[in-house]
């Protein structure tokens, strides 16, 4: 079976949206596969998530949604023009590429975050190690949101940033059901990792206030959630 290495899922949702992203795609696709809690540290390229499929090593989760439709077709995505697929495109880089780094921001680096966060992802660590390990992960979480550049931003023109890709992805989605049409993709896949990592998990932040106040986000996590049963 597919093994897919992840991080550990405290609060029921893998809190990376690129290791839900690829486990969602796999329910979405009807592919069998076996979670795996594993550390970047172990991994080919140093991140979660990766995949073990027989004989193949696959990281990174775009590489690995192009491997599973190579190896297991296509369901999702096959039937889809380029006007969806350009759409896809779109929203899957914003929230990839833009909004990730703002979400990062909330839990690591703002205050009101990282007091939820910290005691989650670090707590079964042993005393004399919580914080040290803690405060090396945060400043290594800081030192690469500065080299993204939005660490580079004040906290509220972060938020900003992330209050206008939550805009823009609320205008995209509300014309259809799921992301680009009537039926789930594999770009539902990507932005359900990061809107439920937004929202369905017990992290109040100043994200997740802006991403309330449009109700299509949450009717879309309605959806999303019936057809992942």
């Amino acid at each position: 079976m597919l093994r897919l290495h992840v991080f550990a899922a405290p609060w029921g949702i893998n809190p990376s949206p690129f290791c839900l992203k690829v486990e969602t795609y796999c329910r979405l696709a009807g592919i069998p596969f076996e979670c795996v809690q594993a550390l970047p540290f172990r991994a080919p390229k140093g991140k979660l998530p990766f995949i073990t499929d027989g004989d193949a090593t696959v990281a990174d989760s775009g590489r690995i949604i192009d491997h599973l439709k190579t190896r297991y077709g296509d369901p999702l995505d096959a039937a889809l023009d380029e006007e969806q697929r350009a759409r896809g495109h779109l929203i899957r880089r914003c929230c990839e590429e833009s909004l990730y780094f703002v979400l990062l921001d909330a839990r690591w680096i703002d205050p009101e975050g990282w007091r939820t966060v910290k005691p989650v992802f670090f707590g079964p660590l042993p005393p004399v190690l919580r914080d040290m390990i803690a405060m090396i992960a945060r400043r290594g979480i800081r030192r690469a949101l500065r080299g993204q550049g939005y660490g580079r931003h004040t906290p509220e023109e972060i938020l900003a940033l992330g209050a206008a890709d939550l805009a823009a992805i609320a205008t995209a989605v509300a014309p259809y059901p799921f992301a680009v049409g009537a039926r789930p993709t594999s770009f539902d896949a990507s932005l359900y990792g990061l809107l439920a990592n937004i929202l369905l998990v017990p992290v109040e932040t100043g994200l997740a206030r802006e991403a309330r106040r449009h109700p299509g986000l949450t009717a879309y996590l309605d959806r999303m959630r019936a057809e992942l049963g």
